[in-house]
């Protein structure tokens, strides 16, 4: 598995990724009308060109994993983390997750998440972020 780093041309799937992998938990919290399923592709173009994005393709190149981030003023701001589901739970997302640490420079680190989803938020919380 490799991750490099995504293209605008690479934003059609990127969207498709978004939605089958947050599909999942926007259901079980009935939440349909969350941002990453009503996203359209002009606003995933508009915010692809604010962030650096990396991405994790398949054998079959495939994107499946995927993250997102930016800096400003010495702090990181992650965006969307998001692995397809037949693919999460091996070590993906972790290590897309520590890839945007470490290729974009800051001083401290944010991200947005809820506890309504223990295990997105343990995930964090063992990767040293604190509520």
């Amino acid at each position: 598995m490799r991750i490099e780093l995504a293209t605008i041309q690479d934003v059609p799937e990127l969207l498709e990724l978004q939605r089958k992998a947050f599909g999942p938990l926007c259901d079980r919290l009935n939440w349909h009308d969350a941002p990453p399923m009503t996203e359209t592709l002009e606003k995933a173009c508009d915010e692809f060109a604010k962030c650096t994005t990396l991405k994790v393709q398949n054998e079959e190149g495939r994107i499946i994993g995927s993250v997102n981030g930016n800096v400003t003023d010495g702090s990181l701001y992650i965006g969307r983390l998001m692995v397809l589901p037949e693919y999460q739970q091996q070590g993906i997302g972790k290590q897309l997750f520590r890839e945007i640490q470490q290729l974009l420079p800051h001083k401290r680190a944010w991200l947005c998440t809820c506890q309504q989803v223990p295990e997105t938020y343990d995930f964090y919380l063992r990767e040293g972020f604190i509520s």
